[in-house]
């Protein structure tokens, strides 16, 4: 978007962190006006002050009654799962099997995927999200599509092919050496192009062998500025499985830490 834009409505927005100092940390005006040149917000401040200095052939879209506010962050999301929302599961893993692996099969196909991620990202903005740490699948289809779609916008979006060697359908595994190669070509690709950000994404600890969590700590060494996502602890049967697969480690979480997945940047 190129030019000068004028928005004129209620505006709440952050100066600083507001578990720190919420007395001070948020700024709200009941009638403000935001000012945005090519796309970037140059001025945020109260009507009666603004409007008396700004150029007076530009036209003010005003939203009476309304709030502007800063975009919302979601800081984990699955775009594969989009069609399969409010699906039902007894417990997590009876959900995987019946619903998500199979709708996330269909994610091979790159029109698909890009059909599919084109249409989230609309409706992450429908909503008023306007950054996001996103899961897509094992696919390295899957996570161009995100990837381009968030693109075209220059949206700041974080993702990562999702590793999986075991413990989930054939059809849904790689190869502790795939996804490390095809991880360390996406990073590559995508890591740190316009304002989009590359995560290591184990879906969880049950479905990636020791073998592949040791080469996801191996991309995390080599690409520190890159970002970590995963699952843990969602419920107890899941954590009584975790508990079985990796005996030697004391917790759910200290998997993570064996293979050097937890640092700055673990989501």
């Amino acid at each position: 978007m190129t030019g000068l834009q004028i928005f004129r409505s209620g505006i709440y927005h952050c100066l600083g962190e507001p578990g720190n100092n919420p007395d001070s940390a948020v700024e709200y005006f009941e009638d403000g006006i935001l000012v945005v040149e090519d796309g970037l917000i140059s001025r945020v401040g109260p009507a009666d002050s603004l409007l008396k200095i700004l150029p007076g052939d530009v036209p003010i879209q005003h939203f009476p009654d309304k709030l502007i506010i800063p975009g919302l962050i979601d800081s984990h999301t699955h775009y594969p799962q989009t069609d399969i929302i409010a699906s039902y599961g007894k417990q997590l893993l009876d959900w995987l099997n019946q619903y998500t692996f199979p709708a996330e099969a269909k994610f091979s196909d790159a029109a698909y995927a890009q059909q599919v991620a084109d249409f989230f990202i609309g409706e992450l903005f429908r909503h008023g999200t306007t950054t996001a740490l996103v899961m897509p699948t094992i696919h390295p289809e899957s996570v161009d599509a995100i990837f381009m779609a968030a693109q075209r916008y220059r949206m700041c979006l974080i993702a990562g092919k999702v590793l999986m060697d075991q413990n989930a359908p054939d059809f849904l595994q790689d190869t502790p050496e795939l996804a490390y190669t095809q991880s360390q070509a996406l990073i590559e690709k995508w890591h740190k192009k316009d304002r989009l950000h590359y995560a290591i994404t184990p879906r969880f600890a049950p479905t990636s062998s020791e073998a592949q969590l040791t080469q996801a700590g191996r991309l995390a060494k080599t690409y520190p500025d890159t970002y970590i996502h995963s699952h843990v602890a969602e419920n107890k049967q899941e954590v009584a499985w975790v508990a079985e697969l990796f005996p030697d480690s004391r917790s759910y979480l200290d998997v993570y830490d064996h293979y050097h997945l937890l640092r700055e940047r673990s989501v």
